[in-house]
């Protein structure tokens, strides 16, 4: 089932939210190889991925609302669906938060303890994500039949 953010059949949600979650992720092994090295690289660096997480995630969020709007769910997965919602919009605010307080100073410690705890949240969103699209096949373009010419 596919709602109306999608792209000639392919859905724009699950395209585009692969990219926050590789450039926050990033962003927890920049901070470690900043820590565990000593070098302010690595914290510029996390505070770049935080920013470029952040910018796509909201498209993405945009596009993963429109399809929670528009496909029709069971009670089961609009449950799933509505902690899918909140913990993904904690994690962009988390991470929002987090770059917020790292702009200007890289190496914040409470930045760094926003970033670490959005990848928690982003963990939690993520899985609910996943049941969404491998448990109810939300987003997911059903095969067509095999061609019997």
């Amino acid at each position: 089932m596919q709602g109306k953010a999608n792209f000639r059949g392919h859905p724009l949600h699950l395209i585009l939210i692969s990219f926050p979650v590789a450039f926050w992720s990033g962003a927890l092994v920049t901070d470690s190889l900043g820590a565990w090295l000593h070098d302010e690289f690595w914290f510029h660096m996390s505070v770049a991925l935080i920013a470029m997480g952040t910018a796509v995630a909201v498209p993405a969020a945009i596009c993963g609302y429109i399809d929670y709007r528009t496909v029709r769910l069971t009670r089961k997965a609009r449950s799933v669906a509505n902690g899918h919602l909140v913990w993904s919009l904690a994690a962009i605010v988390v991470f929002a938060l987090a770059l917020s307080l790292r702009a200007r100073l890289w190496q914040a410690g409470w930045g760094i303890v926003l970033t670490v705890a959005g990848g928690l949240i982003l963990l939690v969103g993520g899985y609910l994500g996943s049941e969404l699209a491998n448990r109810f096949r939300i987003g997911i373009l059903e095969a067509p039949p095999p061609d019997t010419s």
